[in-house]
C-alpha cells in the first residue's frame, strides 16, 4: 500500500509538472521596450498550427488581477487567444478556435473561423469570446455554420469550445456575433450580430444558447454595434446604423439616431431622448471604476456619458481632431477625469479628453512611442488596463504579412517624459497606529494630490468576496496623510475574512509605488448581529462627557441586564463587561484612556438575552 501511495504521489507530480512545462513552452513573446519611458509591445506569436494573427478588431481587454488578454485572427481560417502575464510581463498562447473545436469534436472539414471580434471578458475565473466567420453586410453569413462561444479558464489553463454541447455544436445556425457584454446579476452573456444586427443570451450555467432577437425598427441589414453595455437593472443596451460610405446600407437614418435597449421582462424597446449624433452606433466605451458611469464613443469620436442614476445620457463633446479619423480606442483613467481616445488615420494617436472641461489635447503619437507599432495603419483596443496605471492597444494593418503588436502605454510616465507634468509622483501606503493607514506620496507637496484606493475583503480561499472604492486627499503642504479604514462594512458580508488597503494608481497624475498594500486583519466576527433597522427601539450614542471623555450611552433594551464588549477595528478584543445592569433602561459605557491606549475606530458589542447590537465609535 505504501508504495501504491508512493506511486500515485510520483504520478501526480508528473502530471503538475506536465502542466506547467505544457503552459510555458506554448508560443510566446517577451516584448520590447519602446521609444518613450512607459512604453512597451510585444508581437503575437504564431499558433502552434502556423496561423499567422495579423489583424485584431476590438479585440483587447483586461482581467481583475492586471493580466491582459487579446485575440488575433488572420481573418480567412482561424482566431487565437493570448495572455500577458503580469508576474513575467511575457505573451503567451492560451488557444485557438480550431484547437479547442477539434478537441471536443465539434470541427466541420472546411471550417473556418475568421475572426474573435468580441473584446476578452473576463467574467467570474473565465475569458469568452465568440466567432464572427463573416462580417461584411451581405448574405454571406447564410454560407456559414453558425457561431461558437469559447471560453479560456484561467485556473485550468485550457481554451473551451462551449458550444460543443450544443445543439448542432453551435450557438446558433448561420448567426455571427461581432460584440459580447455580461450581465452578472442573471448570469448570462450576451452577443450582437451582423448583418442582422440580433441580440442572443449566453445561459452560463445551463450553457445554452437563444436567440432574443432586435427592435421592430430594425427591419433590413445593418451596421451593428461594437459595444453595447448592461445598466444595474439588467437592461441591454444597443445601438446600430453608421453615416459611413462604406457600411451605409441606405437606411432611414432616424431610425438610428438614438439608442435602443433590450430588457429581459419587457422585451426591445427605444430610447428616443438618448439622442446619437447621426446614424452612428457605439463602437468602444469603458464603466468607470465604480461602475455608476459608462463612457462610449462612435467611430468619429462622438463621446457619451450614461449615469446609471437614473439613468441619464449626456454627450460631451469631441477631442480636437478630424471627423474623418476613425476612433476605435477609449480608455478611461481610473481616477474618471480623463479619457484616452485613439486618433486612426497615417499617423495614430492618443488624444486625453477631460471629462470635467471637456477638452482635448495630443498625449502622444504612436510612431513617436514606438517604430513598429507606428508604422501599422490601425489602432483598437478599449478598456484594457492592467494594476499598474498602463493601458493596452493592439495596432497592426491589413494582409502586411505581419503579426499584430499589443502596445502598452502609461500615460503617467508619458506626460513626465513629455513636460506635461513636472515630475513622476509615487503614492504609497503603510500601516500607522491604532489600525490607520499612511498614504504618502514623493515629489512637491505645494498642492494638493488626490488618492484613489481599494479596500478590498477576502475569503478564507483568498477569493475576492467584496471591494469598497475610496478616495483622499493629500492637502497642500504636506507630503502624507492618515486614514481610518471602517472595517464594520464588511462585517455583514457573507464569506468576508481578510482585509486589505491598496492604493491604486490613478493613470493621470502619479503611479503607485512598491509599497501600495496594507493589510488590514480579519474582518470581527459579527455575522449575527442584528441591522440598526431592525432595533429602532434602542438608541446607541455617542457623546463626551464634562471630562472630556468618550461615552456611548445605551438606551431602549427591554433586559436591564446584558454584557458588552469593545473590540478595535481589527476584531480584537479590547474589554469585557459583563453583567452589567442599567437604571431606567439607560446605560453609559465610557471609553477611559485605560481602556484605549490610542484614537482610532472601535466597535461596541451588546448582548441582551438573544439579542446582538453593534456600535462603532471613534476615539479622539
Amino acid at each position: 500500500m505504501l508504495s501504491l501511495i508512493k506511486n500515485y504521489q510520483k504520478i501526480s507530480f508528473l502530471v503538475i509538472l506536465c502542466f506547467f512545462a505544457v503552459s510555458f513552452s506554448q508560443p510566446k513573446d517577451a516584448g520590447w521596450n519602446g521609444k518613450i519611458n512607459g512604453v512597451k509591445s510585444w508581437r503575437l506569436p504564431n499558433a502552434p498550427s502556423g496561423t499567422r494573427p495579423d489583424q485584431c478588431w476590438h479585440a483587447v481587454g483586461s482581467a481583475p488581477n492586471g493580466d491582459i488578454y487579446i485575440s488575433g485572427h488572420d481573418h480567412a481560417t482561424n482566431s487565437m487567444l493570448y495572455r500577458l502575464y503580469q508576474k513575467d510581463d511575457t505573451l503567451r498562447y492560451v488557444g485557438d478556435a480550431r484547437a479547442a473545436s477539434q478537441a471536443a469534436n465539434n470541427w466541420l472539414n472546411g471550417e473556418t473561423c475568421q475572426k474573435f471580434h468580441t473584446r476578452p471578458i473576463y467574467f467570474n475565473g473565465r475569458v469568452y469570446v465568440a466567432t464572427l466567420d463573416r462580417s461584411t453586410i451581405d448574405d454571406a453569413w447564410q454560407s456559414t455554420r453558425g457561431f461558437h462561444w469559447y471560453c479560456y479558464d484561467v485556473a485550468q489553463n485550457t481554451f473551451i469550445d462551449l458550444s460543443a454541447s450544443e445543439p448542432n455544436g453551435v450557438g446558433a445556425p448561420k448567426l455571427q456575433i461581432i460584440t459580447i457584454q455580461p450581465d452578472p446579476k442573471l448570469n448570462v452573456m450576451y452577443g450582437a450580430t451582423i448583418p442582422e444586427c440580433k441580440i442572443v443570451s449566453y445561459d452560463i450555467a445551463k450553457k445554452q444558447t437563444t436567440v432574443l432577437g432586435r427592435p421592430s425598427q430594425w427591419t433590413q441589414y445593418i451596421y451593428s454595434n461594437r459595444f453595447m453595455w448592461v445598466d444595474s437593472r439588467s437592461r441591454l443596451y444597443i445601438s446600430a446604423g453608421n453615416e459611413r460610405s462604406q457600411w451605409y446600407q441606405g437606411e432611414n437614418k432616424s431610425v438610428f439616431d438614438n439608442l435602443f435597449y433590450y430588457d429581459p421582462k419587457n422585451g426591445f424597446g427605444v430610447l428616443e431622448q438618448f439622442a446619437l449624433q447621426g446614424a452612428n452606433a457605439i463602437e468602444c466605451g469603458q464603466w468607470n471604476r465604480e461602475h455608476t458611469k459608462c463612457y462610449v464613443s462612435d467611430d468619429q469620436g462622438h463621446i457619451y456619458c450614461f449615469d446609471d442614476n437614473g439613468p441619464t445620457w449626456t454627450y460631451l463633446g469631441r477631442p480636437d481632431f478630424s471627423a474623418t479619423y476613425k476612433v476605435w480606442v477609449i480608455h478611461v483613467s481610473p481616477d474618471g477625469e480623463k479619457i484616452y481616445i485613439g486618433r486612426c488615420d497615417n499617423n495614430n494617436a492618443i488624444y486625453e479628453f477631460d471629462i470635467a472641461s471637456k477638452t482635448s489635447r495630443l498625449l502622444c503619437t504612436i510612431s513617436e512611442c514606438d517604430d513598429q507599432a507606428g508604422s501599422k495603419a490601425f489602432i483598437t483596443g478599449y478598456d484594457a488596463w492592467d494594476r499598474n496605471g498602463n493601458f493596452y492597444i493592439s495596432a497592426f494593418s491589413m494582409n502586411d504579412g505581419q503579426n499584430v503588436i499589443l502596445t502598452r502605454i502609461n500615460p503617467v510616465k508619458i506626460k513626465v517624459a513629455k513636460n506635461m507634468l513636472p515630475a513622476l509622483v509615487e503614492v504609497t501606503a503603510e500601516a500607522g497606529a491604532g489600525g490607520s493607514v499612511i498614504v504618502k506620496r514623493t515629489g512637491a507637496t505645494t498642492s494638493s494630490l488626490n488618492v484613489i484606493y481599494e479596500v478590498t475583503a477576502y475569503n478564507t480561499n483568498n477569493e475576492e468576496v467584496k471591494k469598497v472604492y475610496g478616495r483622499t486627499t493629500i492637502p497642500a503642504g504636506s507630503s502624507s496623510i492618515e486614514l481610518n479604514i471602517d472595517k464594520s462594512q464588511f462585517s455583514n458580508v457573507t464569506g468576508a475574512s481578510n482585509i486589505i488597503f491598496s492604493v491604486e494608481c490613478d493613470g493621470n497624475n502619479y503611479l503607485a509605488g512598491s509599497q501600495r498594500t496594507v493589510p488590514l486583519g480579519s474582518v470581527l466576527a459579527l455575522n449575527d448581529l442584528k441591522k440598526q433597522s431592525d432595533f429602532s427601539s434602542v438608541s446607541l450614542k455617542t457623546l463626551k462627557n464634562i471630562n472630556g471623555e468618550i461615552v456611548v450611552r445605551i438606551e431602549g433594551i427591554n433586559n436591564s441586564q446584558f454584557d458588552i464588549s469593545l473590540f478595535d477595528i481589527n476584531g480584537k478584543l479590547i474589554k469585557k463587561n459583563y453583567n452589567v445592569t442599567s437604571n431606567n433602561r439607560r446605560y453609559d459605557f465610557v471609553l477611559t484612556k485605560e481602556k484605549i491606549s490610542s484614537s482610532g475606530i472601535y466597535i461596541l458589542k451588546i448582548k441582551s438575552g438573544n439579542e446582538t447590537y453593534q456600535h462603532k465609535v471613534k476615539y479622539y
